[in-house]
C-alpha cells in the first residue's frame, strides 16, 4: 500500500531546491545591478499622457476637454503634446486624445493639431495674423513643427507635417524601432534600433537630465525639450544611467549625435566619463545647460554661468546648431595608496576635465556634500547652496583645518620636485574658471595663456580660506607655482580632494594626473572663451 509519507517527498528536500531558486534568482538582479541597465526604456504614449503640473504664469490655461479656465493653475497639462485638462477630465483626456507618438510605420506623416493654449505672440502660419486672440480655447499648434493656426485657415495648410525649423534634430516617429519586454512584471518598451530620415545635415539633439538637480530646474528642461523633440530623445538621470542615454550614439552610428547635458559640473564629467569607458565612434558632441552652484566648464564654454528663469528652447537650440566643434582635455588622475598594516589598499582612476585640488577649498566642498547628503537638507535652491558653502568657508577661516598643506605633500611637475610656501591648497587646473568663474592663472600674471585644449596644466596655490574670498572679488592673487604635463603628488596624511566639484576624503596616497585623450565639446560661439 502507498502512503502519505511516500508520496510527500520529506522536508529535507525542499530546503535545499528552495533555497538554489532564490539564490539564482538574488543573483540575477544583483549582477543586472553591478552592470547597469544600458537600454533605453520609453513610455507607451497610446496609454496616457505625460501629465505634469501647471505652473503659474500670465498666461491663461484652458481645459482640453471641458474648455474651463483653469484657475490659479490648478490642473495639469501633457509636457508632450500640450494638451491640458483639470482634475476631473484626466481619464477622459487620456481616452479621447492622442498623445504626440513616439514611433510610426507610416512615413506619411500629418500634423498633430492640438486646439487652444497656444503660446504668446503666437502668429498663423498661412495669414500672418495673431492667433488666439479671443478668449476660450481656440486656434491650433502642432506639437511636431510647432506651427501656429487660426481654426478657419486649417483646411489652407498642407495636411503632412515637415517637422519644422527643428527637423535636423528631430527623430521622426517612422525612424524609431522599438520592442516591447514581455518578460517583465511591468511592460515596457525599449528603443530596439534607429533608422536614418535621408535628410541632409539630419543630426539627431539628445536631451538628459536629472530632474531633482537644480532645485527640480532638471524637471523643467525635460519637460520643455519633450514638447519640440519627440520625447524618445529626452532621458532622465534619475531613470536612467548615461550609458543608456549614450546607447543613441550606437544605435545612430556613424552618424554623430549631439548631447545635451543638464545639470552641473559633476553630472558633465559623470557623461563625459561615460563616453570615454564607453569607447563612442564618433563621439558625441556635448552642449551644456548649466544647473549647478559653480557651473565653471560652462561658462568656459560660453553656454553661461547659470540657468535662466525662463528656458528659451528655441534659442538654445539655435545656439547649439551655430556652436563650434572644439576639444576638451580629459586627464585621469591615478590614485595608488599606500599599504596600510602591511595590506596593498585598492587603486582607483577618475577622471578630471575642470580641476583637481587639494586643500581648503576641498574641505569646503566636502562639508558642503556632506550637508547636502544629510536627511536634514530641506532646502535645495542656488542661494541656499552659495551660503552654504560661505558659512563653510567662514568656518575654516577660524579652524584653518588645511593649515601648511605643503607638509602634507611632495609636489611634482614633470618629475621635478617642487618648493612649497605655506598653504592651505593646492589647485591643478585644466580650465580657466575654478570657483564659479575665478581665473586663477590670468591673475598671476604669467604671459602664457592658458587652454584647455593644450595637454598642460596649470599649477597654482592658495593661502586661506580668507584668501579664497579675496580672490572671488579680485582683491588678491593666487601663488604661482608652475605648469606641467605631467602632475604627480605624494599625498603623506589623510587630506580633503576633489575632482571637478566631487569631494573626498583621501588616505596617504601616490597620486598622478597625466593626459589620456580629448572629449568633442560644443561652444556658444557668441559667449565662447
Amino acid at each position: 500500500m502507498w502512503t502519505t509519507s511516500a508520496l510527500i517527498p520529506p522536508f529535507g528536500v525542499f530546503v535545499p531546491v528552495v533555497s538554489t531558486v532564490i539564490i539564482c534568482f538574488v543573483s540575477y538582479y544583483f549582477f543586472k545591478w553591478i552592470n547597469g541597465d544600458v537600454t533605453v526604456h520609453i513610455r507607451d504614449a497610446t496609454k496616457n499622457h505625460s501629465w505634469t503640473s501647471l505652473r503659474l504664469s500670465s498666461k491663461a490655461w484652458y481645459c482640453s476637454i471641458c474648455e474651463s479656465l483653469l484657475l490659479n493653475g490648478i490642473g495639469v497639462y501633457c509636457d508632450c503634446c500640450g494638451v491640458c485638462a483639470d482634475t476631473d477630465c484626466i481619464k477622459k483626456a487620456n481616452k479621447r486624445l492622442q498623445c504626440k507618438v513616439i514611433t510610426s510605420k507610416s512615413e506619411a506623416f500629418l500634423h498633430h493639431w492640438v486646439k487652444g493654449n497656444l503660446p504668446l505672440g503666437a502668429l498663423c502660419a498661412v495669414c500672418k495674423d495673431d492667433c488666439s486672440m479671443e478668449p476660450g480655447l481656440v486656434d491650433f499648434q502642432c506639437c511636431w513643427c510647432q506651427r501656429t493656426i487660426h481654426t478657419e485657415c486649417l483646411n489652407e495648410i498642407e495636411k503632412h507635417c515637415d517637422f519644422g525649423p527643428y527637423r535636423n534634430i528631430i527623430v521622426p516617429p517612422w525612424c524609431v524601432q522599438v520592442a516591447r519586454m514581455k518578460s517583465s512584471i511591468h511592460r515596457h518598451l525599449l528603443l530596439r534600433g534607429v533608422q536614418d530620415p535621408g535628410w541632409e545635415d539630419w543630426c539627431p539633439l539628445i536631451v538628459v537630465a536629472n530632474r531633482k538637480s537644480g532645485n527640480n530646474d532638471g524637471g523643467i528642461v525635460l519637460s520643455e525639450f519633450r514638447k519640440y523633440l519627440n520625447p524618445v530623445q529626452v532621458l532622465d538621470l534619475a531613470e536612467r544611467t548615461p550609458a543608456a542615454a549614450l546607447q543613441w550614439s550606437v544605435l545612430v552610428a556613424p552618424k554623430p549625435i549631439k548631447l545635451l547635458v543638464a545639470g552641473g559640473d559633476g553630472t558633465v564629467s559623470w557623461i563625459l566619463s561615460s563616453v570615454h569607458k564607453m569607447d563612442l565612434d564618433p563621439q558625441p558632441a556635448v552642449s551644456l545647460l548649466p544647473l549647478g552652484t559653480g557651473n565653471d566648464l560652462s561658462r568656459v564654454l560660453g553656454w553661461g554661468k547659470e540657468n535662466p528663469s525662463e528656458i528659451d528652447v528655441g534659442r538654445m537650440i539655435k545656439e547649439i546648431a551655430n556652436a563650434k566643434t572644439t576639444f576638451l582635455d580629459r586627464w585621469k588622475v591615478d590614485i595608488a595608496p599606500y599599504r596600510h598594516l602591511g595590506i596593498r589598499m585598492p587603486t582607483k582612476s577618475l577622471y578630471m576635465y575642470n580641476y583637481f585640488s587639494i586643500g581648503v577649498d576641498a574641505q569646503v566642498a566636502l562639508d558642503f556634500h556632506r550637508t547636502r547628503e544629510s536627511r536634514l537638507y530641506l532646502f535645495s535652491s542656488r542661494v541656499f547652496n552659495k551660503l552654504l558653502y560661505l558659512c563653510f568657508g567662514t568656518q575654516q577661516v577660524v579652524t584653518a583645518d588645511c593649515r601648511n598643506i605643503q607638509e602634507r605633500v611632495d609636489l611634482y611637475l614633470d618629475g621635478k620636485l617642487v618648493s612649497l610656501p605655506e598653504l592651505e591648497s593646492i589647485v591643478i587646473l585644466n580650465i580657466p574658471s575654478w570657483g564659479a568663474g575665478v581665473n586663477l592663472w590670468s591673475m598671476t600674471g604669467d604671459s602664457s595663456t592658458q587652454s584647455y585644449k593644450d595637454g598642460v596644466m596649470e599649477v597654482v596655490g592658495i593661502y586661506s580660506s580668507f584668501h579664497i574670498a579675496q580672490l572671488q572679488v579680485g582683491l588678491s592673487t593666487p601663488h604661482k607655482i608652475g605648469q606641467a604635463k605631467v602632475v604627480e603628488v605624494h599625498l603623506k596624511a589623510t587630506s580633503p580632494l576633489q575632482v571637478d566639484g566631487e569631494p573626498w576624503e583621501q588616505v596617504p596616497a601616490i597620486l598622478k594626473v597625466s593626459l589620456v585623450d580629448q572629449a568633442v565639446v560644443l561652444a556658444n560661439k557668441r559667449n565662447s572663451c
